[in-house]
């Protein structure tokens, strides 16, 4: 009773075998008059196709082996002749002979991967419509090599009439469309894209979303075309894919600033190019300009299988949004273009990925000028007697205590700081004009003792209410985020001072925070809560809510970071001098 039932082929895959026989045959055929060296003049009328056949009598019985091995050659070749052919698979589908066709249908049908057994009743009647499919295919080469090109020169009416679509999946294409899936398959990729970015504006999005979804169709504009939809093939997604692992990292930035996708791919192959000919030299010369070799190498970079899938789920999604008729949403042609989990997860591994800190690397961060007295307000990088409380000091510490994000962190508000229950917290929520990533970055968090040692909860108290926390940042960068300067402050920084540590950035801060609980043997979904994660196990989702706040402050104090000591400045933009040096007096301002 659970055996698997019969397979019986439908009769769009039989209708596709003898598709594939009649255009091999006219394929072969095509190619073999492209071959010929005489062309077409060599059938011209008077013109015989070959040499006569020249034996030694005209007696067959005084004929040598030679001579018959000469007349057997030539009747194999007569038998090749197009007119031939077709004369001889014309009395094969007369008179129901099947031996022949039947090696040409089986490699067919393992071609298309249908198991039909001989002595199926299914085979016979399919090797007699694949006989005269055979036969009407040799008749057209035969017109063919006499120059003879007409319209009509098709597959039999037959085939579809008997091997019509019968699912109704496919029917939708095959009769005529309504005018709303009409409409939708004249427009241009460019303007259902443009469209499809409003509609996840709309929905609620965030801006880097936006930017993200531009970038994915600049590239399919620039790198494929701005083609109707009704052309749009699964080829043109996997072009798509192929040619996003070739666009080089930096795409918009420095060599690569104001160039299309295909420039960019351009620039990135002459520099790889440039690099790979100046072998053993430090510095590489590029087109009127000097780079380092670490520096060329890293221009070289593409982007990697993870950025390439973010692009392209753009276009799956676009095709499962309310704007592609419903008819038309199971015809996906994006579908399938997303590279494996198992190729990304070698490649980051292969290539790296981003790392938390060390505890080393901490203490000598922590251990620089602005934790520990800079020279002045403008000069942060050298050792002075200022401790200046303003984003630069605090936006690292609050990021290394709380596991916020770089944008959550430079967005925050005064009035995003409560206390409850005895406990003092931040609410990350989208207010004020803030998008969050997802549902689960809504959350509280406990603010660990050691910020509120150094003093943010005076900084925040004196800030006044519904006061951005850190006023001094600007929405920079394409996307135009507050943490974009925070970034790029942040990695300027560490280079000027020599604690810049490849594989890391502001967004290693998250790493440590989530590493240092999980060593402290914090469960998964806990951590999930506390950092706005969305759980795969969707445990944090659905729990989420259900952990206390006396939960969750247990469990940030769990960190155990090793900072190093950290001068406590007073506030926002005052600043405590203390001595660097025996003999400085210690005054305060």
């Amino acid at each position: 009773m659970n055996a698997p039932a019969r397979f019986h082929p439908t009769r769009l895959q039989l209708r596709l075998v003898l598709e594939s026989l009649f255009n091999r045959i006219l394929a072969e055929g095509h190619a073999a008059r492209d071959a010929e060296p005489h062309g077409l003049a060599r059938y011209a009328a008077g013109d015989p196709v070959s040499e006569p056949t020249v034996v030694s009598s005209a007696n067959s019985d005084e004929w040598t082996e030679k001579d018959w091995a000469v007349v057997v050659e030539r009747q194999k070749a007569d038998s090749e002749a197009p007119e031939a052919k077709a004369e001889i698979w014309a009395g094969r589908a007369e008179a129901n002979i099947l031996d022949d066709v039947r090696p040409h249908l089986d490699e067919a049908l393992t071609a298309f991967g249908i198991p039909l057994a001989h002595h199926d009743p299914k085979y016979d009647e399919l090797a007699r419509d694949a006989t005269r499919v055979v036969a009407r295919a040799y008749a057209i080469e035969a017109e063919r090599w006499n120059g003879n090109y007409d319209s009509a020169q098709e597959i039999p009416s037959f085939v579809s009439q008997k091997y019509s679509n019968d699912s109704p999946l496919i029917e939708s294409w095959s009769k005529k469309l309504d005018r709303e899936e009409a409409d939708f398959l004249a427009r241009y990729v460019q303007s259902v894209g443009e469209e499809f970015i409003k509609l996840r504006q709309t929905n609620g999005a965030a801006k880097k979303t936006e930017r993200d979804d531009r970038t994915a169709l600049r590239y399919f504009i620039d790198l494929v075309g701005d083609i109707r939809v009704n052309d749009i093939l699964p080829s043109h997604g996997r072009k798509l894919a192929e040619h996003l692992l070739r666009m080089p990292r930096e795409y918009g930035k420095g060599i690569y600033a104001r160039k299309t996708p295909r420039q960019a791919i351009q620039i990135a192959d002459r520099l790889a190019a440039a690099i790979n000919e100046s072998s053993g030299q430090d510095t590489i010369l590029f087109e009127g300009r000097k780079f380092s070799r670490i520096e060329a190498g890293k221009k070289v970079e593409r982007l990697r299988m993870k950025t390439a899938n973010k692009h392209l789920t753009f276009f799956t999604s676009l095709w499962r949004s309310a704007l592609v008729p419903r008819s038309l949403q199971p015809m996906n042609p994006f579908a399938g273009n997303l590279y494996k989990k198992r190729l990304v997860r070698t490649e980051t591994a292969r290539r790296g990925t981003r790392s938390s800190f060390t505890q080393e690397q901490l203490r000598d961060l922590f251990a620089t000028p602005v934790w520990q007295g800079c020279a002045s307000e403008t000069v942060r990088t050298k050792p002075g007697s200022m401790i200046i409380g303003d984003w630069r000091y605090w936006c690292p510490l609050i990021a290394l205590y709380t596991g916020m994000r770089r944008e959550e962190v430079a967005r925050l508000r005064t009035s995003d700081f409560d206390e409850v229950q005895g406990i003092w917290l931040a609410q990350i929520q989208a207010t004020e004009g803030r998008h969050l990533k997802s549902e689960a970055a809504n959350r509280e968090i406990p603010i660990h003792s050691r910020l509120i040692e150094l003093g943010l909860r005076e900084y925040v108290e004196k800030r006044g209410k519904r006061s951005p926390l850190f006023p001094d940042l600007r929405a920079t960068g394409a996307s135009k985020e507050y943490g974009e300067q925070v970034g790029k402050w942040f990695r300027y920084y560490r280079k000027s001072l020599g604690v810049y540590y490849p594989q890391t950035d502001f967004h290693s801060f998250r790493h440590t925070f989530v590493k240092s609980l999980r060593n402290a043997g914090v469960p998964v979904d806990l951590i999930a809560v506390i950092v706005g994660h969305e759980d795969e196990r969707v445990t944090s989702f659905v729990y989420g809510k259900n952990v206390s706040l006396e939960q969750k402050r247990e469990v940030v104090e769990r960190l155990a970071l090793e900072t190093g000591p950290i001068e406590r400045p007073l506030s926002h933009r005052e600043s405590r001098v203390r001595p660097v040096h025996a003999g400085f007096t210690r005054r305060e301002s």
